[in-house]
């Protein structure tokens, strides 16, 4: 053997550590007497020469891209919110999340990894040296796996406990031991996997395994697959009953119905993962082309996961989503109205100064705090049968602001038809700066 370049795989072993790891590769199959030197011959081989074909790494590689950029960008938002909104509560789930979305960067980045060496090829096509680091990123990326989506289904059962408080504490008390099995499902898998060879290095590093005098002892094939069953399955039903566990729990509490509406609606983006967590089980069997097939199983275990943590951000980011589509909504509405009729311009000026006082409202000292589980529709007072200053039976009124310290409003009017309400009663003037208390009715 020289010491020059890595052979392709399927080929006699070019280097000595093309030759360790061929042994390492047959000693994990159990043919412990099989001459490294032919190479591994267990591998796909071309079918005809000239065979050609479009490597599938391209993809793969924007894929994960993708999926970085929508991890970071879903847990950023939430976490900015956090910082940015006084009402808001940095809680367990947080740091569930935070710790589920380093986790799944840290999948996606081996799985780039795995794609710069030789993943999306046939396997003929990559190096006994690409395949030995592939396969090492593939088996820790396994474990990795179960830690990110059972991190992500631990923040989302916070979340959930906090909703069943309002609900009934038998909900709380099935919360709490779901919590226990999430535990329980990260613990068991991260020892299954680390311990599944000893010594436990030679399941992810083939020319490890190769090197040592001893082969390593490592549970047969059949247990290891009923050992991965096990958990696919478990995720897949734990996904189920986080699905259905809060629709259940939201009916029940007493919330305003359109945030209700909303929680149903994000519950129902969690339905996306349970679908990509089945699809992952279902498309895990694989070929001796082993670095062409794995890509089919990467788009779902990929989705399971970026889904999954945009999954347990949005709830904490519905009152802004909300709050920015109406205003978005009464934006287009006030724009088109202006042009149409110029007496809703007055009109749209008091709407305009309602809510950003409420919105200053909610962040003086002395207001009502509200969690990061109240919608924006929360944070204003409201007091039905309460007539508007337009003659509107509107339900929300401004009582008082407090510790206003920059307040300015001109209005000049001498005409019922320049007034500043649609009734036609003349606008009025105020100026006050650095005013404690001001009141409005």
């Amino acid at each position: 053997m020289s010491n020059s370049t890595s052979a392709f795989i399927g080929q006699p072993p070019n280097t000595e550590r093309d030759w360790y790891i061929v042994r390492g590769f047959l000693r994990g199959y159990g043919m412990y007497t099989v001459d490294p030197g032919l190479g591994y011959t267990l591998a796909a081989q071309k079918p005809y020469d000239g065979y050609t074909y479009a490597p599938r790494t391209p993809g793969i590689i924007v894929g994960l891209s993708i999926v970085i950029v929508a991890i970071v960008t879903a847990t950023g938002t939430r976490l900015a919110l956090r910082a940015a909104m006084s009402q808001m509560r940095f809680g367990a789930d947080d740091w569930a999340t935070i710790a589920a979305a380093a986790m799944g960067i840290t999948y996606t980045a081996c799985q780039l990894c795995m794609a710069t060496h030789g993943g999306g090829k046939h396997i003929w096509d990559v190096t006994y040296e690409e395949y030995n680091v592939f396969y090492y990123y593939g088996v820790i990326d396994k474990f990795i796996f179960y830690v990110t989506v059972g991190l992500v289904k631990i923040s989302l059962t916070l979340f959930i406990r906090r909703l069943a408080d309002r609900a009934s504490r038998h909900w709380k008390w099935f919360c709490d031991f779901f919590l226990v099995t999430l535990i329980l499902y990260i613990a068991a898998a991260i020892f299954w996997e680390v311990f599944t060879c000893t010594p436990a290095r030679a399941q992810w590093d083939k020319l490890f395994a190769g090197m040592i005098i001893h082969p390593a002892t490592c549970q047969p094939s059949s247990i290891q697959g009923v050992q991965n069953l096990f958990f696919n399955i478990t995720h897949v039903v734990q996904g189920v009953i986080l699905l259905l566990s809060p629709m259940v729990i939201l009916w029940k509490v007493q919330m305003d119905k359109h945030k209700k509406a909303r929680l149903f609606g994000m519950w129902t983006v969690g339905l996306i993962a349970v679908i990509c967590g089945l699809m992952r089980q279902l498309r895990a069997d694989f070929s001796s082309d082993l670095m062409w097939d794995y890509t089919e199983l990467l788009i779902w275990t990929a989705l399971d996961v970026c889904v999954g943590i945009i999954t347990i951000s949005l709830p904490v980011m519905d009152a802004w989503l909300a709050g920015a589509w109406r205003g978005a909504v009464s934006k287009v509405g006030r724009s088109g109205g202006s042009s149409s009729n110029p007496k809703t311009i007055g009109t749209s000026r008091s709407s305009k100064y309602i809510n950003n006082a409420s919105a200053r409202r909610s962040m003086m000292p002395g207001a009502k705090g509200y969690s990061h589980t109240d919608s924006v529709e929360d944070m204003i007072h409201t007091i039905p049968n309460q007539p508007s200053p337009t003659g509107s039976n509107d339900e929300t009124e401004l009582h008082a602001i407090t510790r206003t310290d920059e307040y300015s409003v001109h209005c000049y009017s001498s005409a019922a038809n320049d007034s500043d309400w649609d009734d036609g009663r003349p606008g009025k003037a105020y100026t006050k700066h650095s005013s404690r208390n001001f009141s409005m009715k």
